[in-house]
């Protein structure tokens, strides 16, 4: 089994290769195969972006996601400021574009909520944002409308996690119950677990996932 101290080293080169800079100061703790992220990054993308380079990591069962996102002086914002430009980028993009999102800034931190359709429109209103300048952090609160008359197709969904190339699906077990989905079963990392999850999220008509897949011991 992999050594907490190689482990964290490994997570270490993976965030200096594809993050670390001038304005990325990240410390990485390793406990029990259990990652924590400390320290300072200038923009709340890089912070997400951490989280999942450090996830992808072979032997990392979960992520501790600490990182403080410190704004340059000269680019701090008002509030107000954020939330106009984060409804102009809810205008022009085609993903939510919709007037059904409210957004609430609070001191650099935002909170959507609403109601859309489809997650993946929710998780593009929170990535359209994760970008922009002076913005901490993200509390995704958009609720999924119910699709009633569409009806969640196993087969598909099987077909998509079994095509999936980073994912070894043979161990793992769906539940069907009305629009929601069961994830059964184990997987090899952390990483699969949250693969499989967004798979199942983007099949049709549902509406919430319960992703309950064990992570095997190496």
């Amino acid at each position: 089994m992999i050594t907490d101290d190689i482990l964290r080293q490994n997570v270490i080169q993976a965030l200096k290769w594809e993050l670390f800079s001038v304005d990325c100061t990240i410390i990485v703790i390793s406990n029990n195969r259990v990652i924590t992220l400390k320290g300072n990054v200038d923009t709340y993308k890089k912070k997400t972006q951490a989280e999942r380079i450090s996830s992808a990591i072979s032997g990392v069962q979960s992520v501790i996601n600490k990182i403080d996102v410190t704004i340059n002086r000269l680019e701090q914002k008002k509030d107000i400021a954020i939330t106009n430009e984060i409804l102009t980028i809810f205008r022009w993009n085609w993903n939510t574009l919709n007037d059904t999102i409210k957004v609430k800034v609070l001191e650099g931190w935002v909170t959507l909520s609403g109601e859309l359709e489809w997650n993946y429109q929710k998780e593009a209103a929170k990535e359209a944002i994760t970008s922009l300048i002076g913005v901490k952090g993200v509390s995704n609160k958009i609720n999924i409308k119910s699709q009633l008359d569409t009806k969640i197709d196993k087969t598909t969904l099987r077909l998509a996690l079994e095509n999936h190339l980073a994912l070894d699906s043979k161990d793992i077990e769906i539940e069907v119950s009305d629009s929601k989905i069961i994830l059964k079963g184990s997987v090899e990392s952390w990483y699969q677990k949250e693969i499989a999850g967004f798979i199942a999220w983007k099949t049709r008509g549902v509406v919430s996932v319960e992703n309950e897949l064990l992570i095997e011991d190496e």
